[in-house]
């Protein structure tokens, strides 16, 4: 750097050239912070020390500016981290940026697992690759011939790729004895008494209007219910006829409920001959139709209170329950009216 003399070299920056003199350096300064903040134009100044941005060496003030104008040279420190006399070879190319090379880190970590004199036709090697050699394979495979268009169908992969009867059997859709399920069996005819979902068959109980021809043999049955009875036909409906002729006895149902409270309803279906033995306060609630009757035995030794639905009794009132004996009482039903009459009591 030459001072108030004529520069005939390069041209320095944009504001000096070989026709101009050399500006006078000023001075120095450690950073590009503390160069003046009022200089003239054309002074120069030479920075020291680099901060973030501004590096060291000379730098002319433009007149609105400071304009870095270089430095000198500095010496090389390292190359490739190693120092003094430096020799490089192919190991101190970085693989990540060379692309044209014979090798890199990568091929160079899978030829050195490959064995010396490595034989790929070797029954060892093929074998470990999972392939097999020619000695391997059976004659027959080896002359097998397959039309040209042939193809395995995915039903067809899947099948053969099963492992048991079970799992085969369920790509086929068929069960243990072969049978075809993919449809399913169905019904044919009349009647509820018999159902059916996929494979399971449900037998309901049989109702009348199961069976289309009962009226025919209630019909020739008419006079007795002795044979209809021997043909298995007993029902709990109503069986209308014109008259019965009874040569034997009658046995009604007859229960015996203990620990009787709370609502509890007056139903023949429960028996039309019923001990009841309370246990609390109970109301009673009306379950019969016309023409049914009960005859109740009741035991109410500790007075509890007995509430009857809307009924007629018969001398007006309803009765009295006896608390050491049992009290009967007749329960019917006419024209949708209920009727009570208490018998008398046990003893």
């Amino acid at each position: 750097m030459a001072y108030n003399s004529s520069h005939t070299g390069v041209q320095i920056d944009d504001a000096i050239d070989k026709t101009q003199l050399m500006p006078e350096l000023k001075g120095e300064r450690t950073t590009y912070a503390n160069l003046p903040a009022s200089p003239t134009t054309g002074d120069v100044y030479l920075v020291t020390t680099a901060t973030a941005g501004y590096p060291a060496g000379f730098y002319r003030y433009s007149g609105s500016a400071w304009v870095f104008m270089g430095r000198e040279a500095a010496p090389v420190d390292s190359v490739n981290t190693q120092t003094g006399a430096v020799v490089l070879d192919a190991d101190d190319i970085d693989d990540t940026s060379t692309t044209n090379k014979f090798t890199n880190a990568a091929d160079i970590s899978r030829l050195s697992a490959v064995e010396a004199g490595a034989d790929v036709t070797d029954t060892a090697n093929v074998q470990a690759a999972g392939a097999l050699m020619d000695s391997e394979v059976d004659a027959d495979i080896k002359t097998l011939s397959l039309p040209a268009n042939t193809t395995i169908s995915a039903f067809g992969a899947s099948l053969v790729d099963d492992a048991d009867a079970a799992t085969a059997r369920t790509t086929l859709g068929v069960d243990a004895a072969g049978t075809d399920n993919s449809t399913d069996v169905t019904l044919a005819g009349t009647g509820t008494y018999i159902s059916i979902a996929g494979q399971v068959i449900t037998v309901d109980p049989i109702t009348e209007s199961d069976i289309s021809d009962l009226g025919t043999y209630l019909t020739a049955e008419s006079d007795t219910l002795d044979s209809v009875t021997g043909r298995g036909a007993t029902t709990t409906n109503a069986i209308t006829v014109g008259s019965i002729d009874i040569n034997g006895e009658i046995v009604e149902l007859a229960v015996n409920t203990t620990s009787v409270t709370g609502s509890t309803s007056l139903d023949p279906a429960n028996g039309t001959i019923q001990r009841l033995t309370f246990s609390g306060n109970v109301t009673f609630t009306d379950s019969l139709a016309n023409g049914e009757s009960i005859t109740l035995h009741i035991d109410d030794g500790t007075a509890y209170t007995a509430t009857w639905p809307t009924m007629e009794w018969v001398g007006g009132s309803a009765p009295t329950l006896d608390t050491t004996n049992e009290t009967i009482i007749v329960i019917w039903k006419v024209n949708s009216t209920l009727y009570g009459m208490a018998s008398g009591v046990s003893s």
